[in-house]
């Protein structure tokens, strides 16, 4: 299932959301930079975030991690003896999931009151230097609605580290909100669940190096908290969820465009320019020889990447929200055979499929994150098993809160595992994807030719 639920407003509504959600690549979560996890304890990390991280280091990412606390109030022990084991168990576990070189921050703040110290007021700007010292782009920390003042402490932090790197990347995982009632209040309208793949051996073996916390060193015995086994089976099924924090701001308004557009306004030099005329040629190129019989383009403009299609689609219907450039692209290529110019919005009003092939060239950022899942609701239903969907999309800034690669990254996790990739074409400037529609069904298998 893909697409927008109504806004949950109790943990089980999120909850029952969150079972739906489209399995994923991890990886596109994270994107092209590096990973800092959050872990209000050690543990934390391998109960909620092992996916993140092993996907992190699969892919070659620079990963880090953030220890808000060392967790030294577990169990009625000298806190210093405590805290320097479950420091080393953490590095057990760390490597355990492949992490073993990650660097980590250790905050050390007091454990069960993390966010009443007063070193709590710069942890935001010390986490947010660690990221730029790994080159991190993505950062996660535990779900806001997580029962636990250091995890609530955590997600706090999270947040107050975006609001210096507005560009970052949030993603929030779930840890103690098993716990939760369905009734419980929820606090994240404005996050988009996903569901991750996790190496659940990896994973068995990281929770295990957390031996203070499971009952095995006898020092400890009967003196604290042990993770009780039902907890832990729950976190060893091989998949974890993580949600998507939608980035700050508001995309533009319907309003923006007409400007642009005004007065036979080219506001991207698409007639002139040697690069968009090069852009154009490469996406159209990782179509290879696909032909097809009905094409659907969003955003056309002028239409030239239209009349650039037109080998690949016996028919295209091409769509823009500003009715002024429709019309002009339909005074530009009105000769064009088998093309059709429409005046339509996304994500919703959009024409009828079904589509063999759907593009979508430098558009996607300029929606915000319930847009794109009302978007790829849409497609989906309109896209023919086997369709081809093109995609561009910008690397530089954008002006939007999505820059291009997060809209894109976004949107293809919002399908699943429903789209295979087939080419593609990068630059320093932008990306174009070949990807393939493939739906699959209650077992996994792709339909369609």
């Amino acid at each position: 299932m893909t697409g927008p639920a109504p806004v949950a407003d109790t943990w089980g509504a999120f909850r029952r959301r969150s079972e739906q959600a489209p399995l994923c690549e991890a990886a596109r979560l994270i994107g092209p930079g590096g990973l800092v996890v959050i872990a209000p304890h050690p543990d934390d990390e391998s109960i909620g975030a092992s996916g993140l991280l092993v996907a992190a280091e699969q892919a070659g990412r620079r990963v880090g991690l953030a220890a808000l606390t060392d967790g030294d109030a577990s169990h009625d022990f000298p806190r210093e003896a405590l805290a320097e084991l479950r420091r080393r168990e953490q590095a057990a576990a760390m490597r355990a999931l492949g992490c073993g070189d990650a660097p980590i921050l250790r905050l050390g703040l007091p454990d069960g009151g993390s966010s009443r110290d007063p070193g709590f007021a710069g942890a935001a700007g010390t986490v947010a230097a660690f990221l730029d010292e790994i080159g991190a782009d993505t950062l996660a920390a535990p779900h806001p609605d997580d029962p636990h003042p250091d995890h609530h402490a955590a997600a706090d932090l999270a947040l107050a580290v975006r609001a210096l790197r507005p560009a970052l990347r949030l993603l929030f995982y779930p840890v103690w909100s098993l716990r939760l009632a369905d009734a419980a209040p929820y606090r994240g309208a404005d996050l988009t669940p996903f569901r991750i793949a996790t190496d659940a051996f990896a994973k068995i073996r990281a929770i295990a190096c957390h031996e203070s916390q499971l009952g095995t060193v006898k020092a400890l015995e009967g003196r604290g908290f042990v993770l009780p086994d039902a907890f832990i089976a729950a976190h060893s099924t091989g998949v974890e969820t993580v949600s998507w924090a939608a980035m700050p701001g508001r995309p533009p308004e319907p309003a923006h465009f007409e400007r642009l557009y005004a007065g036979d306004g080219d506001p991207w030099h698409v007639r002139s320019s040697a690069y968009e005329a090069g852009k154009r040629e490469a996406t159209i190129g990782i179509l290879g020889d696909l032909r097809c019989e009905r094409a659907l383009e969003l955003g056309c403009g002028e239409g030239h990447l239209t009349a650039a299609l037109a080998t690949h689609a016996r028919q295209i219907v091409a769509v823009d929200r500003d009715a002024g450039i429709v019309e002009r692209a339909r005074r530009v290529h009105g000769d064009l055979a088998g093309a059709r110019f429409v005046e339509a919005a996304m994500p919703r009003d959009l024409p009828s499929g079904p589509f063999d092939l759907v593009v979508l060239s430098e558009v996607l950022y300029f929606l915000d994150e319930a847009a794109l899942g009302e978007l790829a609701q849409t497609l989906r239903a309109a896209m023919r098993p086997g369709a081809a969907l093109l995609l561009c999309n910008y690397l530089g800034a954008t002006g939007t809160p999505l820059s291009g690669r997060d809209a894109a990254d976004v949107f293809v996790s919002l399908f699943g595992r429903d789209l295979e990739p087939v080419s593609r074409a990068q630059t320093d400037d932008y990306l174009a994807e070949h990807l393939r529609f493939r739906p699959r069904g209650p077992e996994g298998r792709a339909d369609g030719a």
